[in-house]
């Protein structure tokens, strides 16, 4: 069964969800997808934000890659409720070692400003960056962007 890499860098980083969504993890890692930032941009159901990256040179965002079943993205496009509120595109993110790895990841199809995060979303996301040791400073930085909204 062919396999492909997935960039987690929101809830999915969570273990238990992503395993719930996409069932066997085939191999996971570390990554870092450069020129973009992360942002609660993203209108969800009772009006709080959703995460979402956005191109910004310079920066970078943390995450966890997934090597998932080809299969399992049916069920990712459905949680993420792809393509209407999110669109899956291909992007290279490295791994710890610097290594360029092709992995899919969601980007919302529309965005807000002034949105903020609901708590237990947030604390998934924050779950899920302390299960995979992030840095300390992107474990901030991720509560910083759900503050500014």
């Amino acid at each position: 069964m062919a396999a492909a890499w997935y960039f987690a860098y929101a809830s999915n980083m969570n273990r238990a969800q992503m395993r719930s969504r996409a069932g066997d993890i085939l191999e996971e890692k570390l990554g870092r997808l450069e020129n973009y930032e992360l942002a609660f941009n993203k209108k969800v159901r009772g009006g709080t934000a959703g995460a979402n990256i956005r191109q910004a040179a310079g920066k970078s965002v943390e995450g966890v890659l997934y090597k998932i079943n080809e299969s399992a993205f049916r069920n990712l496009d459905r949680a993420e409720g792809a393509p209407v509120h999110y669109r899956r595109i291909q992007v290279t993110v490295k791994d710890r070692d610097g290594k360029p790895i092709a992995a899919q990841v969601f980007i919302a199809t529309k965005v807000e400003k002034g949105l903020r995060p609901a708590g237990h979303y947030l604390k998934t996301i924050l779950e899920g960056a302390t299960e995979h040791n992030l840095p300390a400073e992107y474990v901030e930085s991720i509560k910083s962007s759900a503050e500014a909204g």
